[in-house]
């Protein structure tokens, strides 16, 4: 069975946690650089690339508007395939743009590919809201998951513990244009086990959240 394993992973992955507890950064932190922007000349301007602002291909976010349209699906990266600690950490974070294209499109079938039912929070945080808000028409403005992974290990040959840190950006619920539904504040970051089992390819089916207030 995978639970005892799981379970004592998860305590020794939460005092792991205790130790690097500090936020991480910001995707948008970090030192300050300085660009500098050449003047386009006159030959620079007529070889300009084409306005693409009308190309119904063109990947548009959502908003308050109406939904993110051309939403690209995430590629799994090849390291992620690898049946290894740096595979599973690679396929931690490849799972995790899952769920954001998961929460900007209402499109939850790739994500559903790389995770088993028994996954109850994958099923009644991510997947079943994801389904519901595709069935009503809602849409979400944010709600961004920012994850670092800080460990990763193979209990066994098949399956592994990937312990992370994450937060979720705040977010506004739409189902008519420009007429907020409901908010959802930031999530203050959060740590978390994704338990994953490799069959031809990985698949989490457990994610075992710390309680931040503990």
């Amino acid at each position: 069975m995978r639970t005892p394993k799981l379970v004592v992973m998860v305590s020794i992955i939460f005092v792991l946690a205790g130790c690097s507890s500090g936020a991480s950064s910001s995707p948008t932190e970090g030192g300050a650089t300085t660009e500098q922007t050449a003047s386009p000349t006159r030959s620079s301007e007529q070889s300009a690339a084409p306005d693409t602002s009308s190309d119904p291909r063109r990947y548009e976010p959502s908003s308050a508007e109406g939904p993110a349209k051309n939403v690209p699906i995430p590629k799994m990266p090849a390291a992620a395939k690898e049946k290894s600690t740096d595979g599973a950490s690679a396929f931690a974070e490849y799972y995790f743009e899952l769920i954001n294209y998961s929460i900007e499109t209402n499109d939850s079938e790739p994500l559903k590919k790389h995770t088993l039912r028994e996954c109850y929070v994958c099923a009644t945080t991510i997947i079943d809201p994801t389904d519901q808000a595709k069935t009503s028409g809602k849409w979400q403005v944010g709600g961004r998951h920012h994850v670092k992974i800080f460990d990763s290990y193979m209990p066994d040959k098949k399956t592994a513990i990937v312990s992370v840190r994450f937060e979720i950006d705040s977010a506004t619920f739409y189902t008519k244009a420009n007429d907020p539904d409901s908010e959802k504040k930031k999530r203050p970051s959060q740590v978390a086990a994704l338990g994953m089992e490799f069959d031809d390819s990985w698949s989490v089916y457990l994610i075992d959240l710390d309680d931040p207030k503990s």
